[in-house]
């Protein structure tokens, strides 16, 4: 039975490049017209498209994928406290806290395409009073780990964040989504209350897929 498991998280593990790779192959006609088209439309089959129209439809296909793919993943457990059996309720709104919101630019665009509300604030102040301070309440919270806050640099931000979230009486899960040195810090993230850890966006949304189904997917 365990070898069984373990073949199947093997190859769930290999889901990702596969999919992500056969992606490609199908849309490289499309990509590479794009690269080579000097206009700002491109021609797909008989229609006709904006750059942007294909841009958005490739997004959303990523996002499809994506969606579905997280909730067969497993969790690795040294990235979340617990594994969470995946829920039946909808993930509404979630709160991203980074002082570089261009680094999480897909993801969130993916997510919002899923039907997520993402909104972003850049420092563990905002972070706090956006959860203390919404009428509707998040469902889940993602901090990067470092980032310069405004009396400097402090590298355990996100490890800050979880502490005052805690103290503030936010219940619902908060992520660390950031480079595998934050992985490191996984004690601590546990100690401070938080749910889990991440470098992979894959496991990201497997983590958020936990806590509620994507509006957009058909698992709800």
């Amino acid at each position: 039975m365990n070898g069984t498991a373990e073949i199947i998280n093997a190859l769930t593990g290999l889901a990702w490049p596969l999919i992500a790779g056969l992606v490609l192959w199908r849309l490289f006609p499309t990509i590479k017209k794009i690269i080579t088209s000097r206009g700002f439309t491109v021609k797909v089959g008989q229609a006709e498209l904006t750059v942007q129209e294909v841009s958005e439809k490739l997004l959303a296909t990523t996002a499809d994928i994506q969606g579905r793919l997280a909730s067969i993943t497993p969790v690795d457990s040294a990235s979340a406290t617990a594994q969470i059996a995946p829920s039946k309720h909808l993930l509404g709104r979630v709160l991203w806290v980074d002082d570089n919101p261009t680094n999480n630019a897909y993801e969130i665009a993916q997510l919002e395409a899923l039907g997520v509300t993402v909104a972003q604030v850049t420092s563990t102040r905002e972070g706090v009073t956006s959860v203390s301070g919404s009428n509707t309440q998040f469902d889940a919270v993602i901090s990067d780990m470092g980032r310069v806050e405004p009396h400097g640099f402090n590298a355990n931000a996100g490890i800050d964040l979880i502490r005052q979230l805690r103290d503030s009486g936010y219940l619902r899960p908060v992520f660390i989504y950031a480079s595998r040195k934050a992985l490191e810090k996984r004690d601590e993230v546990i100690a401070a209350g938080g749910n889990g850890v991440t470098a992979s966006p894959t496991e990201l949304f497997a983590l958020l897929r936990s806590v509620g189904s994507f509006p957009a997917t058909t698992d709800a």
